[in-house]
């Protein structure tokens, strides 16, 4: 009996430490080291994509979305150049100010979004007809998700409440980042979301 706890206590000194959240934390809040501790778990228990394994790595790093006590903490859950990644390769981060700052509470981390704006026809004064600046953009965070978390010192003027932090390939980043800065832009839901029957059936 005594050899078998021994065995047992051996292979779990041998499992490594891994960073877990210590208690539920809302998206859009920046980690102190109270929100996360390591725990030991089996290597093949781990998460392949970007574990993390102390708390110097994550204090005021901000957490995209929800996320719950036990969970790993990962590259992925946290803002940062990896996230971007994996949601569009080699992607760029691009702040985006909205014409319309109500869609902003409407967004969430990982939406598929078109970015579109307005022109007037030359030859019809008044009609304006849709124009796709950037398409296929995913959410990285919103300015809902940066103030619901950060509590009152995190409350966001009036301009900043109407901005969203897109990932695009470089090239297109480029064009919505040179086009927010004359027309106003907003985005249009293209992905899985923007499926209705989709929405029903949930």
């Amino acid at each position: 009996m005594l050899a078998a706890l021994f065995v047992a206590a051996s292979g779990l000194r041998d499992n490594p430490e891994v960073l877990v959240f210590a208690r539920d934390v809302g998206a859009g809040q920046e980690l102190e080291a109270e929100d996360v501790h390591t725990i030991r778990v089996a290597q093949d228990a781990i998460p392949t994509n970007g574990t993390l394994m102390t708390a110097d790595e994550v204090v005021g790093r901000v957490v995209t979305a929800p996320a719950v006590a036990g969970e790993f903490v990962t590259e992925l859950r946290l803002l940062g150049d990896e996230l971007t990644s994996n949601l569009v390769p080699d992607g760029h981060m691009v702040p985006l100010k909205l014409a319309e700052p109500d869609l902003v509470s409407l967004l969430h981390h990982g939406d598929t979004v078109n970015v579109v704006t307005s022109r007037e026809d030359e030859y019809s004064p008044g009609l304006f007809a849709p124009v796709v600046v950037a398409e296929q953009a995913r959410v990285i965070a919103t300015s809902a998700d940066i103030t619901s978390g950060a509590g009152n010192s995190g409350r966001a003027s009036a301009g900043a409440s109407a901005t969203i932090l897109i990932a695009l390939p470089a090239e297109q980043a480029q064009v919505v980042a040179s086009a927010s800065l004359s027309q106003p832009l907003t985005v249009v839901i293209t992905g899985e979301r923007a499926n209705i029957k989709h929405n029903l059936e949930e």
